[in-house]
């Protein structure tokens, strides 16, 4: 029979569960000085308001920050660009938002949140823009089978762009350096790439020279690229300062796109992308797959994971709260799989029919959770046993029943 003291140290000496990818150790060295480790390392709280083109003329910047404070976020994602530019930026096809006027909201954002020692990720999204650019440079622009320009599903006005062009190595560094060089933020972060849950199908002049998509061929240099803009992306963020870093979204588990195993080797924070049960047959335990993921790739650093605070059921609608219950429950096993819980709202609107709900559950949940911070630190894993993926599996010889990662 087990007793509490002689578990605590059966589970300090337990072998550490085994990898869905590879097999290295979870945990961090027992007894670790909190100041050695780098900041991202230290982060056990995060929050983000996902700005709407509007916000400039909406938002008000030190209520914003005090929320977040409140909450006890030790990091804050401040948006650069979504698709448009949240500050005067310089950068040809790089589109402010028509509410700007002359203010520079983006660097009003960072100097408050800094201003409250909160940490600042710089997010921008690389995957989409407008249609001067796609003139004058048709080659960023991703291609149907016919030559045609893809454009977003959810705004006609936007093309999608392709990571195999030159958008990806000449764009997004200038809008990068341009940052380093205004803003003192943390680290540099993409949304909308590498893409989630599948693989890019384009038809563009370099990416006809590339194996079929959909294909282990095709995978591999899928990968190569992604590795080399995130290692560009990385020494661009350390331009700024040593400390610095670049890291992007990797949601999808292990169906997700890029290399886990390879990439967890050099990525500094896994991003997980699990806002909340997407349908009605979506799992309750959605959330905790992410963080095995996470913990099996990156070896004991920073894994964090997006609860959307709207709703995110079968019906889908950013302007209301989820409820306290589902909230909570993501949150809870966000934390219990080892990841940092991350609360995400979309729009600074006040006004009527605007449901502000999720800033009472956030807060009540961050609060617990600051209050219990020693227990989420020098964890390792007891089990003794695991259970191994293949993400090549997942990705190109699934069940029928599933959707597959070819093109149609």
């Amino acid at each position: 029979m087990l007793n509490r003291r002689t578990f605590l140290k059966t589970g300090m000496t337990a072998l550490p569960l085994a990898s869905m990818l590879e097999i290295p150790s979870l945990a961090e060295p027992a007894g670790t000085p909190a100041a050695e480790k780098p900041w991202q390392q230290k982060v056990r709280r995060v929050g983000q308001l996902n700005f709407t083109e509007h916000d400039p003329v909406a938002l008000n910047v030190e209520e914003w920050a005090d929320y977040f404070k409140s909450i006890h976020a030790d990091a804050v994602f401040v948006s650069i660009t979504g698709i448009i530019a949240y500050y005067p930026t310089n950068v040809p096809f790089h589109h402010r938002s028509k509410f700007l006027g002359d203010r520079d909201f983006f660097g009003e954002c960072v100097a408050a949140a800094r201003k409250r020692n909160i940490h600042v990720v710089g997010r921008m999204s690389p995957d989409l823009n407008f249609e001067d650019a796609l003139q004058a440079h048709p080659e960023w622009s991703m291609r149907d089978k016919e030559g045609n320009a893809l454009h977003s599903a959810e705004d006609p006005r936007l093309f999608r762009t392709c990571m195999f062009s030159t958008y990806m190595t000449d764009y997004m560094p200038a809008v990068m350096r341009e940052v380093n060089a205004k803003y003192e933020v943390d680290c540099l972060y993409t949304n909308g790439w590498p893409p989630l849950g599948n693989l890019p199908v384009c038809y563009c002049p370099v990416c006809k020279n590339l194996p079929p998509p959909g294909t282990p061929a095709y995978w591999e240099k899928f990968n190569e690229r992604v590795f080399y803009l995130w290692k560009l992306y990385d020494g661009i963020a350390k331009e700024k300062k040593s400390s610095s870093f670049f890291f992007a979204n990797l949601g999808g588990g292990v169906h997700g796109g890029p290399n886990l195993a390879e990439l967890g080797a050099f990525c500094a924070w896994f991003q997980a992308d699990n806002q909340g049960r997407g349908g009605e047959d979506a799992p309750i335990w959605g959330c905790s797959m992410q963080g095995r993921v996470c913990n099996a790739v990156l070896d004991g650093k920073t894994a964090a994971n997006v609860t959307g605070s709207y709703s995110t059921g079968p019906v889908r609608w950013r302007n209301a709260s989820k409820s306290a219950a589902e909230a909570t429950m993501w949150l809870c096993e966000t934390q219990a799989s080892g990841m940092v819980p991350y609360w995400h709202f979309v729009g600074a609107e006040k006004g009527l029919g605007e449901d502000r709900r999720w800033q009472t559950i956030g807060r009540t949940y961050f609060d617990w959770s600051a209050q219990h911070d020693q227990h989420f630190e020098n964890k390792k894993s007891i089990a003794n046993i695991g259970v191994v993926f293949g993400q090549r599996t997942q990705l190109f010889y699934q069940h029928a029943s599933d959707a597959p990662m070819s093109p149609p």
